[in-house]
């Protein structure tokens, strides 16, 4: 006869069919861990949190490589951007961090795709620290021959030299170039240009934002200047600098030389010298300077600063009769108690807005009172009128 199973046996079965369901199953490699199972019965995901930690940590640590690596590619021009800081703590920092990225980026040959790239974008140069100023050495003093023939009369004396003369099939070459002061009004000179058939605008406006003759490592003028009288061979070249040289700070100075602060004797020898190289590379490629001196602004502090820039560049342009002009603007914008104002009366007689809202920049209107003088300059330099009598 059969008989069931005993109550041990009855009692056991469920205990160990319990048993065998909590029972944790091992884990497999390349599947999720296996689920734990609640005070309540239900069944929930375990979590790892080691294996978690680990994930996101080496994220992180990719992170961190892959901007170093970047770091490294770029690190020539982080070096030359920090080198271009305004003197300080943080320049100084910037540029020990930027050294030894640039150093290894170097050793590795890390910079070699950047160089590559520029290379074909025609910027091959661009992460080089320039602070070359070539300037042109005087010329040797030698005593002028005496003309043969009769002595000079005082009729001879007192004529005028002749008028350089230009025409419709000979214009007059120009050129604008300089900091952000320059760009305003330089378009309007562009714009009166265009209007003489004696005279064609070459070169657009150079306008760059943020430089000077101070900081050649910000941008080099002495060579931009050089390069493009070669190139363009401008008979007349439109120049502003000094927005941005109100300071006491200079790069590319000659071994041994310090300047002092802003103002002081060896800052305005600098700055002379750094003018009248601009000047001079200017008329040794046959060319004439028309310098836009600094207006007048909204903050009395600046302008003294720049008063003190535009006494150095007149007294310049002043021992170059026939070769350098200086334009003014100082007066020219000042209002009627001589000081600043945003408001002036054109040819018209109408009130028009003559400055920028930040109260140094010009406006538009501005930049065509500094046309109309240019012009009238160039008129009173060279014969830009007389082509129309002889084509009567």
């Amino acid at each position: 006869m059969a008989t069931g199973p005993s109550v041990e046996e009855s009692v056991a079965e469920p205990q160990s069919r319990k048993r065998r369901e909590q029972r944790v199953a091992p884990e497999r490699p390349g599947r999720n861990p296996p689920a734990e199972v609640a005070p309540d019965g239900r069944r929930r995901p375990r979590t790892d949190d080691g294996r978690r930690f680990s994930s996101a940590g080496n994220g992180l640590v990719v992170a961190l490589l892959a901007l170093l690596f970047g770091a490294l590619l770029t690190a020539p021009g982080m070096h030359k951007a920090s080198f271009n800081k305004q003197p300080g703590a943080g320049r100084d920092v910037a540029l020990a961090v930027t050294g030894v990225l640039a150093g290894v980026s170097s050793a590795l040959q890390l910079d070699g795709p950047r160089r590559l790239v520029q290379s074909v974008v025609g910027r091959n140069q661009a992460d080089e620290i320039d602070l070359a100023i070539v300037i042109p050495a005087k010329p040797a003093g030698r005593p002028k021959p005496k003309p043969a023939g009769r002595p000079p009369t005082k009729s001879d004396s007192a004529k005028p030299p002749s008028k350089i003369r230009f025409t419709p099939t000979k214009k007059l070459r120009l050129w604008v170039a300089g900091d952000s002061l320059v760009i305003t009004p330089g378009y309007s000179i562009v714009r009166a240009a265009g209007a003489s058939p004696v005279i064609d605008s070459v070169g657009g406006i150079d306008g760059h934002v943020a430089t000077g003759l101070t900081r050649p490592d910000v941008f080099n003028w002495f060579e931009e200047i050089r390069t493009q009288m070669k190139g363009l061979r401008p008979h007349v070249v439109v120049l502003n600098f000094g927005a941005n040289d109100d300071h006491g700070y200079m790069t590319g100075l000659n071994e041994g030389t310090t300047i002092g602060e802003f103002g002081g004797p060896d800052w305005v020898k600098e700055y002379r010298r750094r003018a009248a190289g601009v000047m001079d590379i200017v008329n040794r490629a046959g060319g004439i300077v028309v310098w836009i001196g600094l207006p007048i602004t909204r903050s009395e502090a600046q302008t003294q600063r720049f008063d003190q820039i535009n006494a150095v560049v007149q007294r310049v342009a002043k021992a170059r009769p026939g070769k350098a002009i200086f334009i003014d603007t100082y007066t020219m914008f000042a209002g009627d108690t001589g000081g600043f104002t945003e408001y002036l009366q054109n040819v018209k007689g109408d009130t028009v807005k003559v400055r920028a809202g930040d109260g140094v920049h010009f406006d538009t209107a501005g930049g065509d009172i500094i046309a109309r003088e240019v012009l009238k300059q160039l008129n009173q330099t060279f014969d830009l009128t007389s082509w129309r009598r002889t084509s009567n």
